[in-house]
């Protein structure tokens, strides 16, 4: 808790600085400068409070000494204390006051704290070298004496600490000369094997004490503070131009942030103006600033903490469900509340009491404008960004840049709010103002609580489900293959990518004995690029394409849904012969994150199951050492209030804030291990969850799974995850996390097939391999012509691929064109005749294949998507009508759905 309230707010000043200046000078040894000079900053108006208190405390106690020591001489024991204590009142002293003159050491130890729990800790600072420091993550061990060995930086920090104690303890008495020399030889013990980087950061903030130290010393201190931070700054932003190391537009959002330096003369004259005017009926009233601060910041801890968050899970409760053992979810909501309340309702109270009524005044206006800011921001400038995967990254989208117009709307309406803010309390209207934030923070506290308990429910169906799901300790067959009869394998991979598959088999030769027999139908379009309207043709053909179902407007999506997952099962096991089904994770089965299976209730010849997350644990003990076992839920516990940071900031700011999804985070092994995992541990268990009992004659099984959907780097020639160092493959694609992710993927599914031809049950399977949508935009490889750059083609390039019963040979490449609503009739030609749609009576067919494909281009990927329950609600040009070659832009042509 501690942690949590007072630590953590700094270590993420400390991160976020660390990582700012390395993404600007890609040194970790300037990183940790920048980080040293950041913090001294932030913290020098503490340190003058400090000094100030304890300046108080040491002339008190030198006005009062001559008195004190007559006292202590004439009396003793019960009657000294009565006496001492009479002269105390009288002088409006108390010994507790004694403890002003440890505000300074008592400031250093949060930042302290700070510094050696992220420092110490910081992925990135291993291995990396700066001036005459091998390892900045390990300690500096210059040179050894016998086997002894020598940490320069401890000891130079150590003599820098006792000059600066030097200078700052002249003229003071024995005991503080004391208390300054024995914390520096304190901090060397604590320090001396520390890593080399910590040991810096520690030795600069000495470095820059001494320099604070020299400047008390000077006539004019803070003119001449301010005269080198404007050379500095102007040096730095010269630097940032001439160095290209950032884009034109964030090198000239860093300058324009920097420049502020230039303005603060003129920042303090406003600040002082608008304290004597405006909030003068604040600075004269101490419980009415009180108590406007304790709302605004309450409201803010409120809505950072608790009110986004929740909306966020509250979306989705059951992919945040069971992540690493947290169970549920509600367990992030409360993490990242703890976390604003420490900003809020921690530190910023703690400033605004240090400081007197000027200050205050100053601090309760900027929160009580913020406030009203944050929700503007929240709900009238939420932003479109797409997809958000669990870790807090959008998918769909490279920036979350905004129109300028757009952003030059929101900084308008933002400074309207202040404005109104400015306006109420100059007017001495503040208590209408705090009774606003109060009902604001009970308005948001209710909404978000509700949430709550949403994500209470979800996490309870999640746990029934995961209950009812086959063992995860002891896993047991569920793919019941005939050896007498004809076996149909549809293999459902999401969003894999058509293009990656000749390149991985020429990279891995042997994929070409494991997938004889295959097709490859480069030629592919699929529907939508997202599941919710990509996957429903895959499973039941073109009687489900977003064009076809949202023909049929009596039925609901849910009932339209749940048709196509039941369309083949049921054909197979009512109208074919002897046949019995499987079919795993059935996709937004009732539109469930979290797959319903009870739609197959009423279907005994249907045998359902989960396999995405199932066997993760199983995999993760066999696997010890393999990945990181709590990435998932390290990140979401960093990244939330990030996520709330981001959500409530001006849209010029937001970039800034993502930080292209990294939230500024130092820990660069922060990668979605858990998302890929979760299905790629179901591919590994592929053969022991295999067996050639089936109950029939011949059997149906239907294979979904989402590995492909996610990413992890692998390594080759096998792609399986590793926790030494990737070895890269010999593909042109060799480095690309996509690639690898999909090479896992088909390497464990080709396993699987040289396993069916061990038992004799590869010739008799009938396979097709299908995505419900492509990856990427613009696929490299590719011959997509510039007219598609609005388009991103790539997204509606799913893979294909089909093997018939005794088909032999090597993967052949057909430019046929197709969608992957041609599944069903791959799957079933020739095996049922004239096999009819069990919901609608009609006869599978692909005669609307002779029209082209309408594909719908919205990006609508959950199913509160929709503004109605029984159509997509796609705009009218979202839609394009394409056949033929896909490749070729003039076959997309803009078609409203009729």
């Amino acid at each position: 808790m501690f942690y949590t309230l007072v630590i953590y707010p700094l270590t993420q000043i400390i991160e976020f600085v660390y990582s700012f200046c390395n993404k600007i000078f890609d040194n970790a040894g300037i990183s940790i400068i920048g980080v040293s000079c950041a913090v001294s900053l932030l913290t020098l108006p503490l340190y003058i409070v400090a000094e100030h208190w304890q300046q108080v405390e040491r002339d008190i106690q030198k006005k009062m000494k001559p008195e004190i020591s007559k006292i202590k001489a004439v009396f003793s024991g019960n009657e000294q204390y009565m006496i001492l204590s009479t002269y105390y009142r009288q002088n409006h002293y108390h010994p507790i006051m004694s403890l002003r003159s440890a505000f300074g050491l008592l400031i250093q130890i949060p930042f302290f704290t700070a510094a050696y729990t992220c420092l110490s800790n910081m992925s990135a600072l291993q291995g990396q070298s700066f001036l005459f420091i091998r390892n900045m993550g390990e300690p500096d061990a210059l040179f050894r004496i016998g086997s002894f060995n020598v940490n320069v930086l401890p000891i130079a920090m150590t003599l820098i600490n006792m000059v600066s104690g030097t200078l700052y303890t002249k003229g003071l008495s024995f005991r503080d000369k004391i208390q300054t020399y024995g914390l520096a030889l304190v901090f060397v013990v604590i320090l001396y094997n520390s890593p080399a980087g910590l040991v810096m950061y520690w030795t600069m903030n000495n470095l820059f004490s001494l320099v604070k130290n020299v400047f008390y010393k000077l006539k004019h201190p803070v003119k001449s503070l301010y005269a080198i931070a404007c050379v500095l700054v102007t040096i730095f932003i010269i630097w940032l131009f001439v160095g290209h190391v950032l884009s034109v537009k964030r090198a000239v959002l860093v300058a324009g942030a920097f420049s502020l330096v230039y303005f603060v003369p003129l920042l303090v004259k406003i600040c002082n103006m608008l304290i004597d005017k405006a909030f003068v009926s604040l600075r004269d009233n101490f419980k009415s600033r009180l108590f406007l601060f304790i709302s605004a910041a309450l409201g803010l801890s409120i809505v950072v903490g608790f009110l986004i968050p929740s909306m966020l899970i509250a979306t989705s409760p059951e992919e945040f469900s069971g992540i690493d053992g947290y169970g549920n979810p509600n367990f992030f909501i409360r993490n990242t509340f703890f976390q604003a309340a420490g900003i809020f309702l921690v530190w910023c109270p703690l400033v605004f009491f240090l400081f007197k009524e000027r200050m205050q005044t100053l601090i309760c206006a900027i929160l009580s404008i913020l406030l009203p800011i944050s929700l503007l921001n929240l709900f009238a400038f939420a932003g479109k960004y797409g997809n958000l995967s669990r870790l807090l990254v959008f998918t769909q989208v490279t920036s979350v840049d905004s129109p300028l117009m757009l952003s030059l709307v929101n900084i308008i309406a933002m400074a309207a709010v202040a404005v109104a803010v400015i306006l109420l309390i100059k007017f001495k209207c503040s208590k209408i103002l705090s009774f606003i934030f109060i009902v604001v923070c009970l308005s948001t506290f209710m909404f978000a609580a509700n949430n709550s308990r949403k994500i209470t429910k979800g996490f309870e169906s999640y746990s029934r489900k995961i209950a009812a799901a086959d063992s995860m300790s002891d896993i047991k067959p569920i793919f019941h293959f005939s050896k007498n009869g004809k076996n149909v394998l549809f293999i459902y991979l999401d969003c894999a990518q058509n293009r990656f598959v000749q390149p991985l088999f020429e990279e891995c030769p042997e994929l070409y004995e494991q997938y004889a027999g295959f097709t490859l139908y480069e030629n592919t379009a699929s529907f939508n690029s997202h599941t919710l309207i990509g996957a429903p043709p895959c499973f039941g053909g073109y009687e489900y394409t977003p064009e076809s179902m949202n023909s049929r407007k009596d039925e609901t999506l849910i009932e339209k849904q749940n048709q196509a997952l039941l369309l083949l099962p049921r054909i197979f096991t009512e109208q074919a012969e002897d046949y019995s089904a499987t079919v795993t994770d059935p996709t937004w089965a009732n539109y469930s994150w979290t797959p319903d299976l009870s739609i197959y209730d009423d279907y005994p010849k249907i045998s359902p199951h989960l396999t995405d997350k199932v066997y993760l644990d199983k995999w993760y003990k066999e696997n010890q050492g393999t990945v990181d076992l709590k990435v998932t839920s390290v990140t979401l516990k960093r990244n939330m209030l990030w996520f709330s940071l981001f959500r409530i900031s001006p849209l010029i700011l937001r970039p800034a804030f993502y930080n292209d999804g990294n939230y500024w985070s130092s820990n660069t092994q922060n990668k979605e291990f858990n998302s890929y995992l979760e299905g790629y541990s179901a591919l590994d268990y592929l053969k022991s969850l295999t067996d050639f009992n089936s109950p029939t004659q011949n059997e149906y099984i239907n294979f979904v799974n989402n590995t492909t959907h996610d990413q992890m780097n692998l390594s080759a020639p096998d792609y399986r995850p590793t926790s030494g160092e990737i070895v890269l493959g010999s593909s042109k694609y060799a480095d690309n996390i996509d690639y690898q992710s999909f090479a896992g993927a088909l390497k464990r599914v080709g396993e699987w097939f040289s396993y069916l031809k061990e038992n004799g049950c590869y010739d008799n399977t009938r396979i097709v391999i299908v995505a419900d949508h492509g990856a990427t935009g613009y696929e490299d490889g590719y011959k997509w012509d510039d007219k598609f750059s609005g388009l991103a083609p790539g997204r509606y390039h799913p893979l294909l691929m089909f093997k018939d019963f005794d088909s032999k040979g090597r993967l052949s490449v057909n430019q046929d064109f197709m969608t992957n609503a041609d599944t069903p009739i791959l799957l079933t030609k020739g095996l049922i005749m004239e096999a009819t749609n069990p919901f609608t009576k009609k006869t599978l067919s692909d005669e609307d294949k002779k029209r082209g494909a309408l594909i719908c281009l919205d990006d609508i990927f959950m199913p509160y998507h929709n503004r109605d329950n029984y159509v997509f609600t796609a705009d009218k040009d979202k839609w394009y009508r394409v056949k033929d070659s896909i490749f070729d832009s003039s076959n997309w042509v803009q078609e409203e759905p009729k």
